[in-house]
């Protein structure tokens, strides 16, 4: 059986859009590495780890798998046949909808509790910074959220999937834990991979190391197990939006038929 695509899917305009907003997002981060300014803050940045250090972010990694499936949404609009097999699998959209939407709630709910540097509008660069953060955590996951409602092609996902979902943010969660130990600079992404933030969550008392990083494995698993049921919650949403798209767009069309098949014979 062919694969149904969503007048979505082949709208040319929905086509430039998202080429638009993947060629945007690009450009936000290549200004966040161009505009790099260094400012001492013992909190959230006490050592200058470079303009470059910002591509060992989840949260840009996880926009790049945004930024990289919109234009590919779009040029299949277009009818470029290479990018469509990326736009048009469905894991793909849903892994990239399920970083994002990490992504978002991880920061979000970071700040109330104070573990996000606060937004600052007093001039145009600390502006465009803190318009930054809040384009990369606030609107793009949900947009991505809003169009994994509206299916581009009939074909579903298997639900065993979502495992494969955990890959990814383990293979980086690893990175960044053994490059954090190791490296000359000790620097960590996000403060959940160090063993004395991990300590202290659980235990006043002095780090011990080799525990905290059992602890920390826990915490991951934990967290591994967030992509999996967010996964999983995108594939039911799949499942849900392609009945409604496309099983329930041939069952009405099916009587229309039947019955013009009967008014011919008669």
């Amino acid at each position: 059986m062919s694969t149904q695509k969503s007048r979505l899917a082949q709208s040319k305009v929905f086509g430039t859009a998202a080429i638009l907003l993947g060629v945007f997002g690009f450009l936000v981060i290549i200004h966040r590495l161009s505009h790099y300014i260094y400012e001492y803050d013992a909190e959230f940045s006490p050592v200058d780890y470079g303009r470059f250090n910002i591509l060992s972010f989840f949260t840009i990694q996880s926009n790049v798998f945004v930024y990289v499936y919109l234009i590919a949404a779009g040029l299949a609009a277009f009818g470029v046949k290479g990018v469509a097999k990326v736009a048009h699998t469905p894991v793909v959209g849903a892994m990239a909808t399920t970083y994002i939407l990490v992504t978002g709630v991880v920061y979000t709910a970071g700040i109330p509790m104070g573990f996000t540097p606060p937004f600052e509008w007093h001039d145009s660069y600390h502006a465009m910074n803190s318009f930054i953060q809040v384009y990369f955590h606030m609107i793009v996951p949900p947009l991505m959220l809003i169009l994994w409602f509206f299916p581009f092609t009939d074909r579903r996902i298997r639900h065993a999937d979502a495992w494969y979902f955990a890959i990814y943010p383990l293979v980086y969660s690893l990175f960044s834990i053994v490059r954090g130990g190791v490296g000359a600079m000790h620097f960590y992404p996000y403060p959940f991979y160090r063993p004395d933030f991990i300590w202290s969550l659980f235990s006043s008392a002095p780090v011990n190391t080799a525990a905290a990083y059992v602890l920390m494995m826990l915490v991951l698993a934990v967290g591994l197990l967030l992509f999996v049921g967010i996964g999983r919650l995108m594939i039911l949403i799949n499942d849900k939006m392609t009945d409604r798209w496309f099983v329930a767009a041939r069952y009405v069309r099916m009587p229309r038929a039947v019955a013009g098949a009967g008014q011919e014979g008669k």
